[in-house]
């Protein structure tokens, strides 16, 4: 069990920790520099917001390490103690139960730092919840979450008991149902937290039916949801899946941004679709996903064993949950590489439906208004970031722009 922790530490926390270490002092080294893209006094709010960020980052996954070794030296098989006590009968309806124990007491245990984060964004002014407000939403998000993960697990085990190959059984069927959820979460599930309302500016509505149009993309509706009532950031995206798919403005963004630079930023979202992003999104999401059901089906059952706990199913499924984590902070960075190079081909769209100049100008805009400090450190950009960095994006405009006049 002592080898497993270390080497969860060895190679998951550590790194962690070194990049975000790395990612703090690299913003410090700039942020005592000349301001760029911001002005001094957002520069400065800039730095001190995503250097709190990263040491949250690094507190919270020292503290989840803490409560993995709880887990692994006596937690796991308490907790099956405790639902066996409570006289829960029958393998599968004990295997369930101990798994949705594990998870609300993991979400218990995470509460404390997602109150931090709620608190934290609101003295630097992006939050406008109330704490009651918070507590609502958190109520919502846990009895949503609660049904789908309950499914879930039920899918997961019915695999596990009925197949031998039970992991890739399991990998089609959460697939499927994550899927599903991307098809039902805009007018099911989003709604519940937000208002959306069909855009009433006739002249803006026009532009984007016809810039998306011009990529074929086929939406239920523009619509505009009341971000603002949780939150002062910017931005939009198109949701859903099929029929279900529809352009979200946030409310913020109308207030702040041209119909211009609306349409940059629109036109960058339409040039993923344009470029089949969106599907080889899902189909490289699907091989990684595939990947790690591999590993939970051909090792974790030895690992529960080397760790000295009952191979049931509910203890595999523990297991992996706690130990995952570790791989896909190796793996997503693959996923995250490709959507950089995806987003400034889609830049480059989006420039072509305005102009190079408005995109840039709204991206800075974007940029000042969601206080996001502009450098950020190799690593942390490799591990972390889906997006470039904004300098970067802005150079390679302005580099394809020179290559054009020449």
């Amino acid at each position: 069990m002592y080898s497993i922790i270390a080497l969860y530490f060895a190679i998951y926390l550590l790194p962690i920790i070194i990049v975000n270490v790395l990612q703090i002092y690299h913003i410090k080294s700039y942020a005592t520099q000349e301001p760029v893209i911001l002005n001094q006094h957002d520069y400065s709010i800039a730095a001190t917001y995503a250097i709190i960020k990263c040491k949250i980052t690094i507190i919270q996954h020292i503290v989840n390490m803490i409560f993995l070794i709880l887990w692994l030296l006596f937690g796991i098989e308490s907790l099956s103690h405790f639902v066996v006590s409570i006289g829960v009968n029958g393998a599968f309806q004990l295997d369930w139960s101990i798994l949705m124990c594990f998870m609300a007491v993991n979400l218990v245990l995470n509460l404390p730092f997602s109150f931090v984060i709620m608190r934290v964004d609101t003295v630097f002014g992006f939050n406008k919840q109330s704490l009651a407000s918070f507590c609502v939403d958190t109520v919502k998000t846990t009895i949503i979450s609660g049904i789908f993960i309950g499914v879930i697990f039920a899918l997961l085990l019915w695999a596990m008991e009925t197949f031998a190959l039970w992991w890739v059984v399991s990998f089609v069927l959460v697939f499927c149902f994550i899927i599903l959820i991307q098809f039902i979460y805009p007018t099911l599930i989003a709604p519940m937290f937000n208002k959306f309302t069909p855009l009433q500016n006739e002249t803006l509505r026009e532009r984007i039916h016809n810039l998306m149009l011009t990529v074929g993309f086929k939406s239920n509706g523009i619509f505009v949801m009341d971000a603002s009532k949780r939150d002062g950031r910017l931005n939009a995206y198109f949701g859903g899946l099929g029929k279900s798919k529809r352009v979200v403005l946030f409310d913020t963004l109308l207030d702040k941004i041209s119909e211009d630079g609306l349409i940059a930023i629109l036109g960058h979202e339409l040039g993923h679709f344009k470029h089949g992003d969106i599907i080889r999104n899902i189909i490289l999401g699907g091989c990684i996903f595939f990947c790690l059901f591999a590993i939970m089906g051909l090792f974790f059952q030895d690992i529960c064993v080397y760790i000295g706990l009952q191979e049931t199913h509910s203890n595999i499924l523990i297991v992996a949950i706690l130990l995952l984590p570790a791989l896909t902070f190796f793996i997503t960075p693959i996923q995250s590489y490709f959507s950089r190079k995806a987003e400034y081909r889609a830049d480059l769209f989006g420039a072509s439906c305005a102009s190079k100049k408005t995109l840039s100008e709204t991206l800075i805009r974007l940029v000042n208004e969601n206080k996001t400090f502009p450098y950020s450190h190799p690593a942390y950009v490799f591990f972390y970031l889906s997006h470039p960095p904004l300098i970067d994006r802005l150079n390679a405009l302005k580099d394809y722009e020179r290559k054009e006049t020449q």
